[in-house]
């Protein structure tokens, strides 16, 4: 066996996928654009690859105009059409909860410069950007269910 093992799963072509894909109309007046094609995802990740443009406004700077490709891996899957389409919905859902959590801003009060995104998503090598996280406090993570607080350590 050596160092640097890989993964290899096969599958048919996903043909329903592909026709969903060419018929889906969704935000396509705003530059949105849905397709499928084999790409090297980076971090040694390549293959059949669901790619979503989406285009408007950064989260982070509303004044820029971002285009920004989301990523998903197709599962290799025999779906019939109803498990596609609701997989390919969800992707979807995945690309609009991500411009949530970065759009997702509350000021420190009402007239504060001070603004704090509590549900920024992770965006560095290996997390998953679509995941809604929430940032505790030190006394969130060092109480332990029973009310007991345990300094320097995670209850």
């Amino acid at each position: 066996m050596n160092d640097r093992q890989q993964l290899l799963q096969r599958a048919e072509y996903p043909h329903v996928l592909a026709d969903l894909v060419d018929r889906l109309e969704y935000r396509s007046r705003e530059g949105w654009r849905v397709s499928l094609a084999g790409v090297d995802r980076g971090q040694g990740s390549e293959g059949l690859t669901l790619i979503v443009l989406r285009v408007g406004p950064d989260g982070y700077n509303p004044e820029r105009t971002l285009r920004v490709n989301h990523y998903f891996p197709v599962p290799p899957a025999a779906y019939d059409e109803r498990s596609w389409r609701r997989w390919l919905f969800d992707r979807l859902g995945d690309v609009e909860t991500h411009e949530r959590m970065e759009n997702f801003l509350l000021h420190d009060s009402p007239s504060s410069e001070h603004i704090t995104r509590p549900y920024a998503p992770s965006h560095g090598p290996g997390n998953d950007p679509y995941m809604v996280r929430e940032l505790g406090t030190a006394e969130d993570q060092e109480t332990s269910y029973l009310g007991v607080r345990n300094e320097g350590s995670q209850a």
